[in-house]
């Protein structure tokens, strides 16, 4: 037992004694993104679905049977405007035009004839006019000689009878000759009535053929081949692939970045439309097209407090590209005004009394900014920043001013002089 003991306290007395170490300060680890000054462009996002911006209901303009049909005029066919659609049997209007430009061709001929007519008689009375005056002078003559009884009365009489006669004649070609306007003028009106006639009869037989107004996409079909359509009958619903709209709601917040002219129209003679950026995702990936802020709605939407703008889209023609089709739900990004003198920023570096930590010589400084805008994970910030200044993005534990600082080797975060939407 006592030997027990005393190995107990030798080893007590002989056990080695812990260094003493002077504390070291510990400096924190920090990632900062450098504030750089951007003068970049709003972009206002929004949601909406995809309509055409000219629907229409193709219609017979004239009756009788559909003898033929396009090739694919099927629902989702798709023409190039003036291209073959259908066609209704033209026989009865071919017809009709024939018949009319045969009765123009007898105005012609009978207008013809009464016009070399009227030269006839126009001759015909230059020379019964000098027969007239012919005959004048020999009774005339025989009035003077009869004065001094050189001629009997009888040759008077015969000389008198043929001035007499001659006369007639005049009358008689003249009267015949101011009958011939008139005639004239009636063939005249015939023909401008026929004429009237034959252009809608031409009109009607155009018109059994109809073909694609703009480029277009079929909606629905509502006729078949062999089917008697009446003028007015529905035969298909059609819409314009070319003019494609979207229109979407804007928030009140983003309705100051839009353009707009004193007017509240979106300002196409004083400077060009807003352009926008219409985006459809697919599993396979994000398809584009561009487009610009066509109008804005007459009034806010009550129910939402959002102020309804259309944006129409540039769309591909058939067969060139994909084509935005009519129901598509898509994103739009229009390109609103634009901003001097913003520095854009993660939402996280801003705190919630809108200050931010910046580092200056290794030691946390506050700073008080302000915020202009909020996009997503991102702020524009108008004061408060210089250009160049390093913006605590993420700080371990909790950070105060005055502290001191190290920076992270990844300091700028992927963050620096990145302009949004770019």
């Amino acid at each position: 037992m006592a030997v027990s003991l005393a190995v107990a306290i030798l080893f007590i007395r002989t056990r080695p004694h812990p260094r003493q170490k002077i504390a070291e300060e510990v400096v924190p680890l920090v990632e900062i993104v450098e504030a750089r000054r951007i003068s970049p462009h709003m972009i206002v996002k929004a949601y909406g679905t995809v309509r055409s911006g000219e629907n229409l209901i193709l219609t017979a303009e004239v009756k009788g049977k559909i003898i033929e049909m396009a090739p694919g005029f099927e629902e989702g066919g798709t023409f190039l405007k003036g291209s073959f659609l259908m066609r209704i049997d033209p026989r009865t209007y071919a017809l009709n035009v024939e018949r009319l430009e045969s009765e123009v061709a007898r105005l012609d001929a009978e207008a013809a004839r009464i016009l070399q007519e009227q030269e006839n008689l126009r001759s015909t009375l230059e020379i019964a006019k000098e027969d007239m005056r012919l005959a004048r002078a020999e009774y005339d003559r025989n009035l003077s000689l009869a004065k001094r009884n050189v001629v009997a009365q009888n040759q008077i009489d015969q000389t008198r009878q043929k001035w007499l006669v001659s006369r007639k004649k005049v009358q008689e070609t003249e009267n015949a000759l101011a009958l011939i306007k008139p005639g004239i003028d009636l063939l005249e009106a015939q023909r401008r009535t026929v004429l009237v006639q034959l252009k809608e009869a031409r009109l009607g037989l155009e018109k059994t053929v109809i073909r694609a107004p703009f480029d277009s996409r079929v909606k629905k079909k509502l006729v078949e081949t062999g089917q008697y359509v009446n003028a007015g009958e529905r035969l298909a619903n059609i819409y314009n692939v070319g003019i494609m709209e979207v229109e979407v709601n804007i928030l009140p917040r983003d309705v100051v970045w839009l353009h707009f002219n004193p007017k509240m129209s979106v300002g196409f003679k004083e400077k060009a439309p807003a352009k926008a950026r219409i985006t459809f995702d697919t599993p396979a990936g994000k398809l584009v097209w561009n487009g610009f802020l066509s109008r804005v709605k007459g009034q806010m939407e009550e129910s939402t407090r959002t102020l309804p703008v259309v944006v129409q889209v540039k769309n591909s023609h058939p067969g060139q590209g994909h084509m935005i089709l009519p129901g598509m739900f898509v994103s739009v990004e229009i390109t609103g005004k634009k901003v001097e003198d913003l520095f854009y920023l993660p939402r996280k570096a801003v705190r919630e009394d809108g200050s931010v930590y910046v580092v200056e010589n290794g030691t946390v400084r506050l700073r008080s900014v302000k915020i202009v805008r909020r996009v997503g994970n991102h702020v524009y910030v108008k004061e408060g920043l210089t250009n160049g200044d390093r913006v605590v993005t993420l700080f371990p534990g909790v950070a105060s001013e005055g502290i001191k600082v190290r920076i992270s080797n990844s300091e700028m975060g992927g963050e620096k002089g990145k302009e949004p939407y770019s």
